[in-house]
C-alpha cells in the first residue's frame, strides 16, 4: 500500500515564529482569545432571537392555565439533548410535561400530520418543537385546526413558507438580527429556557440551573459539528468542565461503558465516544431510549439505559462494517477505475446507517458518495456525503425534478427518489460529477498551520496550544510538519490496526501514534528521511504526562 497521496497547504514555513502567533493568525482568533473571561461576557441576549418574547409569553401562559404541553424532539444528538434539556427546565419549577421524538424510519424528520394526532390525542394544548419545527408549516397548520399552539425551536435554515406559529424562534431566520448564527437546536433551547427562568426562578437557582446544564449544551454542540467560535467557543470552554464533574447519573454511566472514567473530557471524547452511543438508539431504535438515559434520576437504571446504548452502538458499529465490507468488495481497487462520484444501494441496508456508509466511502475514496436504502413505500432513500470542491445540494438541486424531496447543506444532503426514476438519476448525476470534477479536485487537502523545528516541540509547547482550546469546527486542532526526520522504529498496535513510531530530529526521538494506518507499514522502512505531519498531544499515562506526536500523514522526503 501507497502512502496516502494529499495536497499538503503550508499556512507558515518560518519556524521561527511563535507556534500560538501563528495559530491564532491562521484561525483569526485575537491575541486576547487566551486571557480569562466569565461566560456572561461572551453570551447573547435570549432576546436578541426572533419571537423570543411571544414564546416566552404563551408557555407562561400554559403554566398559568395548566395546560397539557408537549415537547417534540429529534432522534440526532443535538434533539436529544435539547429535549432532555427541556425536561430538566420543567422538573425544576415542577411542571409536568410529556415528550415525543420522531421514528428515523417509520415518522421521517420533524413535525407532521400523523405526529399532531398522536399529540392531539395525549391532550395537548401546546407544543414546544426542539430542533426541528422551521420546515413544518403544513402540520403546523393543522395544529392550529385541532385547538394546538406551537412554539417552534429550531435552527435550521428556513426553506419555503414560514410556519404559521406562535413563534418561531430560530436564529436563521432571514429576519433575524440575532449576532451569531451557527448555534445549534440545544443551545436555541437553552435561550429559550434562561429567559423562562429568568421569570421563574430566583437568580441563585436561575444562576446555577444554567450552568448545571452546560454538559448537554456541549454534547449537542459538538455533536452537530457547530463552529467552536463566539459564543459556541465559551459555551464547550466552560461545558467540559461542567461536563467532566456531571451530576447527572445518566452521563456518569454513559462516560464509564465509553471508558472515559477519570479522564480528561475533550471535544474529541464527546464526538468519537459519548454521541455515536446516544446516536445508536435513533439510527437502530427508538430515540427516546437516549432521552430516558439523559433524564435518569437514579444509578441503577441510568447504568441499564447506558450498557444498553453501548450494545446497541456495537450492533451499530458491526452491522455498519459489514455493508462497508460488502461494498469496497465490489469497488475497483484502482481509485482510477472510480467514477468521480460513488453511488450505492442496498434496500435492506438500516435506513439509520446510510449516511454513516456514504461519510466512510467519502473519506476512502475522497470523493462524493450517496448510500441509498428502500423505505417502507419502495422508494429510495438516500444520504450523500461530499468534498469541498462539490457542493452536493447545488449539484442535487440541477436533477431535482426526479426527487420526490431533498434538502442539505454544502457538504452532506438526504433525498428521495422513486425506483423507476433511479437509474436514469445515477447515470445522469454520474455523468456530470465525471465532467465538473477534476483529478485534482479529489485529492485530498491537508492544511497545515506551520513547519516547526525541535525547540518548539516539547510537553509544554503541547500543553499551552491545548489552551487554545476547546478544539473542533471552525477551530480545528493545530497540524505542524517536521521535515527531513529519520524512522527509528516502527511497529503495529492496537490489534494490528495502528502503527506506532519513533522517529528523529537532530539529537531528539519523539513517540508517534498514527491510527488506522497499519496499511502504510511496508511503504516506510528504517532509516527513511521523510516529513511528517502532526498534531501535539500530551499523553498521561499511570499518572505522568508525556509528549506523543499523532500523525496526520507522511511523505518521503523530495531528493533533488
Amino acid at each position: 500500500m501507497q502512502l496516502p497521496k494529499n495536497t499538503w497547504k503550508i499556512l507558515n514555513t518560518d519556524p521561527s515564529r511563535s507556534i500560538v502567533e501563528v495559530i491564532l493568525e491562521n484561525r483569526k482568533l485575537p491575541t486576547t482569545h487566551l486571557a480569562s473571561f466569565r461566560l456572561s461576557e461572551r453570551m447573547h441576549d435570549p432576546y436578541l432571537l426572533p419571537d423570543m418574547e411571544k414564546g416566552v409569553k404563551r408557555i407562561l401562559q400554559a403554566i398559568e392555565r395548566k395546560e397539557k404541553i408537549v415537547v417534540f424532539g429529534d432522534y440526532d444528538v443535538d434533539g436529544i439533548t435539547s429535549t432532555a434539556l427541556m425536561l430538566y427546565f420543567f422538573r425544576k419549577i415542577n411542571y409536568p410535561v410529556d415528550y415525543l421524538l420522531p421514528h428515523r424510519q417509520k415518522d421521517g424528520y420533524g413535525l407532521r400530520i400523523s405526529t399532531v394526532d398522536r399529540i392531539a390525542q395525549m391532550g395537548a394544548r401546546l407544543v414546544i418543537t426542539v430542533d426541528n419545527g422551521i420546515s413544518s408549516a403544513e402540520a403546523i397548520d393543522y395544529a392550529r385546526q385541532k385547538g394546538i399552539d406551537v412554539v417552534v425551536t429550531d435552527h435550521h435554515l428556513p426553506e419555503g413558507k414560514m410556519p404559521d406559529a406562535v413563534a418561531v424562534i430560530n436564529p436563521n431566520r432571514k429576519d433575524s438580527e440575532y449576532p451569531f448564527k451557527s448555534i445549534c437546536g440545544a443551545v436555541v433551547a437553552y435561550k429559550v429556557i434562561w429567559a423562562l427562568a429568568q421569570k421563574l426562578l430566583p437568580e441563585a437557582d436561575f444562576k446555577q440551573f444554567l450552568l448545571d446544564q452546560l454538559d448537554l449544551i456541549t454534547i449537542g454542540t459538538i455533536a452537530d459539528v457547530m463552529p467552536l467560535r463566539d459564543e459556541n467557543h465559551a459555551l464547550v470552554k466552560f461545558g467540559l468542565k461542567v461536563l467532566s464533574r456531571t451530576k447527572k447519573p445518566g452521563l456518569i454511566e454513559l462516560k464509564k461503558v465509553a471508558g472515559l472514567n477519570g479522564k480528561n473530557i475533550t471535544p474529541i471524547s464527546v464526538g468519537y465516544f459519548l454521541a455515536p452511543r446516544l446516536n445508536a438508539s435513533g439510527r437502530m431504535e427508538e430515540a427516546d431510549t437516549s432521552v430516558k438515559l439523559l433524564i435518569a434520576q437514579d444509578k441503577e437504571r441510568a447504568s441499564y439505559l447506558a450498557s444498553y446504548l453501548n450494545k446497541l452502538n456495537q450492533k451499530r458499529q458491526n452491522l455498519q462494517q459489514d455493508y462497508l465490507d460488502n461494498v469496497i468488495s465490489a469497488l475497483p481497487e484502482d481509485k482510477k477505475k472510480l467514477e468521480k462520484v460513488i453511488i450505492v444501494h442496498d434496500p435492506q441496508w438500516h435506513a439509520g446507517l446510510i449516511g454513516l456508509i456514504s461519510g466512510k466511502l467519502k473519506e476512502r475514496y475522497g470523493r462524493p458518495a450517496i448510500a441509498f436504502t428502500s423505505d417502507e413505500d419502495g422508494n429510495l432513500v438516500g444520504s450523500a456525503r461530499s468534498i469541498e470542491a462539490f457542493h452536493i445540494t447545488n449539484a442535487l438541486t440541477k436533477f431535482n425534478h426526479y426527487f420526490l424531496n431533498y434538502g442539505g447543506h454544502h457538504k452532506a444532503a438526504g433525498l428521495t427518489i422513486s425506483p423507476e426514476k433511479f437509474d436514469a438519476f445515477r447515470e445522469d448525476f454520474v455523468q456530470y460529477a465525471n465532467q465538473v470534477l477534476t483529478d485534482d479536485d479529489l485529492i485530498p487537502l491537508l492544511t497545515i498551520d506551520s513547519v516547526v523545528d525541535i525547540d518548539q516541540v516539547h510537553l509544554n509547547m503541547a500543553q499551552t496550544v491545548e489552551e487554545l482550546g476547546p478544539f473542533g469546527e471552525g477551530n480545528p486542532q493545530p497540524v505542524f510538519v517536521f521535515e527531513k526526520v529519520n524512522i527509528r522504529e516502527m511497529y503495529l498496535m492496537g490489534n494490528g490496526k495502528h502503527l506506532k513510531l519513533f522517529v528523529e530530529k537532530g539529537n531528539q526521538t519523539y513517540e508517534c501514534v498514527w491510527w488506522n494506518a497499519a496499511e502504510y507499514k511496508d511503504a516506510l522502512q528504517f532509516g527513511q528521511p521523510v516529513d511528517i505531519a502532526f498534531k501535539l498531544s500530551v499523553n498521561n499515562w499511570q499518572g505522568r504526562d508525556r509528549l506523543q506526536l499523532v500523525v496526520e500523514d507522511i511523505r518521503p522526503v523530495k531528493m533533488i
